[in-house]
Parts: C-alpha cells; structure tokens; sequence
C-alpha cells in the first residue's frame, strides 16, 4: 500500500477544428494522426467481412454483411454530415470525434442521425445498404485526421489506436478509461521490461484503458519499488504501475495478463 501526495490536475487540451465539407474528399496524400495524450476508447462500427482493406485508390475498408446490418459510431462525437444521393456513396454519415479525427460511413439504406446530432461511441446510427457505386452491401469506412485531410488514414490502426481491431463483433470494444497516469516523461514499452522499447513516452497525467496486469521488471521511482506492470491496449504497451495514480501497487478489479 502507498500513499500519494501528487498533484492529480490533468490539462484539457480543446481542438479548434475547422467547418465540415459536405461533399467526399478527393484522393490525395494520406494524413498522420493528429498528435494526442492518448486516443480515447472506441467501438466496433459493424459486423461482418472486411472485403477491401485500405490500399493505394481505396481511401477505406469495406465490410460486407446482410442488408440492414447495424452500423455503430466508433467514437464520441457530432454529426457534420448525413445526406443521401451523395457521389459514390448514395447514403454517407460523416462524425467528427473530440479528438478532432473524423469517420466516415458509406453505402447505408438507412441513416438514423442528423447533421449537429451530439452521438455516442456505440450508439446506432444507420443500417447497412447498397447504395452507390456498390455490388452488394456492405459498410465503406474511412477515418480522417481532420476535416481539413485531402485523404483518409488507414482505418486499421485508427482503429487499433482505441482498441477495435477488424474485424469486430459491435459491443465488444475497449471500455472506458479506469485510471489515470501521473508525473511526466512516463515510459510506454513493448514489453514489462525495462529494456524492452519505448513505443511512446506520456508528457502528463492521462488517462487510460488499463486491460490487464502483470509482473516484469522490478522499478524503483519516487521512492517506490514495484514489479506490477499495467497493459494499455490503446498505447500498445506496459506502463509501471508505479505511475498508476492508485494507492494500491497492483491495481484491484484488473485481471493478470
């Protein structure tokens, strides 16, 4: 048992992200991801087949499966675009998330959301069609940095990012965040080993996803020593449960790895 005399204060960071476009981005230069603490948790956006991955002239991933499907928000956000007739689509949604990134969901029969709508990561937003340039239904979906981007990111790792990976079953996401990080500089790595490599280092208190825990390397910092080492799927690495903001040194509630 420890007990903590830190300063818990987490910064909000507000992205200022510029008014929609209503009609589909042309191809051009695929964006990177904008830069984040962490990406926030997020959903499935529909069973089924993925079809067509993300390639050179395909901006997207195509996942196929019965005519009325559903097909779900993978994240928090606000609708900027839900219209029929569209080129290439017929019936398009477009969401931009609170992180400033926007998906993208094409070829539906049905839309159940409306331009300014608030949704959630999760909630029902349309069914799955046919409409469009299309040879049998299915979901087109893409992601984008922002609604500024000439070119979707693969949807693969955007997804990956916040724990989905494809393809999916609807409702079985990562659940919300349960801890927050603290202090600065705090090392993700591939592995709970101390020389193992760091695939991202936090600059703040986060919070975060974590999915399981394990024993590693034993860490002395802040005048703790631990061998507990948290899994967080959406970093894509192990974090020292020292710099877990929670009295206990292995977390309770979260299973072993």
């Amino acid at each position: 048992m420890r007990t903590l005399k830190r300063s818990k204060s987490i910064g909000l960071f507000i992205a200022t992200v510029a008014a929609a476009g209503l009609v589909p981005l042309a191809a051009g230069t695929a964006d990177a991801a904008p830069v984040a603490a962490a990406a926030a948790a997020g959903s499935c956006p529909t069973a089924g087949t993925v079809t067509q991955w993300y390639h050179s002239g395909h901006d997207g991933i195509d996942i196929a499966n019965n005519r009325g499907t559903p097909i779900y928000s993978t994240g928090d956000g606000t609708v900027i675009a839900s219209a029929s007739n569209v080129s290439g689509y017929g019936q398009w949604i477009r969401i931009r998330h609170d992180d400033g990134t926007v998906t993208e969901y094409g070829h539906m029969y049905e839309r159940l959301v409306f331009v300014n709508q608030r949704v959630s990561s999760g909630q029902l937003i349309a069914r799955m069609g046919s409409e469009g340039q299309s040879t049998g239904p299915h979901l087109h979906f893409e992601a984008h940095a922002s609604t500024a981007s000439t070119r979707g990111m693969d949807p693969a790792p955007y997804l990956a990012a916040r724990g989905v990976s494809l393809p999916c079953t609807p409702g079985a996401g990562t659940p919300s965040t349960n801890f927050t990080t603290w202090g600065t500089s705090v090392r993700v790595r591939t592995e709970p080993r101390l020389n193992a490599g760091v695939v991202r280092t936090l600059t703040g208190p986060t919070a975060v996803y974590v999915q399981c825990q394990t024993r590693g390397d034993s860490v002395t910092a802040e005048g703790y020593t631990n061998d507990a080492w948290s899994y967080i799927p959406a970093l894509g690495g192990y974090i020292t449960n020292i710099y877990i903001d929670h009295p206990d040194a292995w977390l309770p509630g979260v299973n072993q790895c």
